[in-house]
């Protein structure tokens, strides 16, 4: 072959090469193409090319031996991410935060993701345990423990949602877990049991906040349990520490219920000093008033009432009945 020829060839092959694109600049330009898709709120589409762009940047590093840029390819695995849940593709979602998950298996954001997606958007809960149950084999967290126990709860598995709040109660001894704890138990018929966590509870002298909460809650336990002598009891301890409108109104139902009206009578007062226009203290009063023969201010309270929809109706007819007398 003629020399001349040779050389301008070589020379075209050259200058070819020298304006070629390379793999990471083609990576980076599809890169900076699903961005702007992204914020054009293209999103599925976005999501395609993110992921198309972090498949040629791995070329590149697999070809021309480029050093891995781990930052990049997660930073762009999170957009795809984004991209595809904005988009509301879950499938993919769910696909692209595996990987991610792969990459960074002790990022409890990611994790935190992945049983949200599984159990809110692709209704598969028992995935979304999975998930979880494997980051914490990692480290015991009480916070991921706890929501495991939430998703058996929705699953409608409560021996293994009462295992995992106990797991987590071993964590941390916390009033909202050991109130599941309970609840569970009373849910299995475990009355004993039910009752037995919130003792153990009280044993770990909780400060008077907590206290509070845990005695409102036992008292809603023994309520259900239609037992309503501790219900009320527990119900007092609580409502003693701290005045709770809420209590009050629920005790004053429970009392009038008993005919003890002086115990019903001392909590509308209550409610009554700080809410002076309580339509249910006031409804109470008058069913009081009107029981134990003082008509008078029985129809005085009943008119107070009067043009309130919960009560009117009742009112109106305990008006006609004092009048007809």
């Amino acid at each position: 072959m003629n020399k001349k020829i040779i050389l301008f060839i070589l020379a075209t092959f050259m200058v070819a090469s020298l304006f070629a694109k390379s793999l990471e600049r083609e990576a980076n330009e599809l890169g900076v193409q699903a961005e702007t898709k992204y914020n054009n709120k293209e999103y599925t589409e976005a999501g395609k090319i993110f992921e198309q762009a972090i498949a040629k940047f791995n070329e590149a590093v697999k070809a021309d031996g480029i050093p891995m840029d781990d930052a990049k390819v997660d930073r762009w695995l999170e957009l795809a991410f984004n991209a595809y849940f904005n988009g509301k593709d879950f499938e993919n979602a769910i696909r692209v935060l595996n990987v991610r998950a792969e990459r960074n298996p002790s990022d409890y954001k990611i994790v935190n993701y992945q049983s949200i997606i599984y159990s809110k958007y692709l209704k598969q809960p028992l995935k979304a345990i999975e998930v979880l149950t494997k980051y914490n084999a990692q480290k015991r967290s009480f916070k991921v423990e706890k929501k495991i126990a939430g998703l058996y709860v929705k699953a409608d598995d409560f021996e293994n949602a009462l295992k995992w709040y106990e797991k987590a109660y071993e964590l941390r001894q916390d009033s909202g877990v050991i109130k599941n704890i309970a609840a569970l138990n009373l849910k299995l018929n475990r009355k004993v049991e039910a009752v037995n966590a919130y003792e153990d509870f009280l044993q770990t002298n909780p400060k008077e906040s907590v206290l509070i909460k845990t005695y409102r809650n036992m008292g809603k336990l023994y309520e259900d349990m239609d037992d309503n002598r501790n219900a009320i009891k527990y119900y007092e301890k609580s409502n003693n520490l701290k005045y709770q409108k809420t209590v009050s109104l629920l005790l004053v139902g429970k009392y009038y219920d008993m005919k003890n009206y002086d115990k019903a009578k001392s909590h509308i007062e209550k409610i009554l000093a700080d809410d002076p226009g309580n339509d249910d203290a006031i409804y109470y009063r008058a069913l009081i008033n009107y029981d134990t023969g003082n008509k008078a201010a029985a129809k005085a309270d009943f008119q107070k009432i009067g043009t309130n929809p919960k009560y009117a109706s009742t009112a109106k007819k305990f008006i006609e009945s004092i009048d007809s007398e």
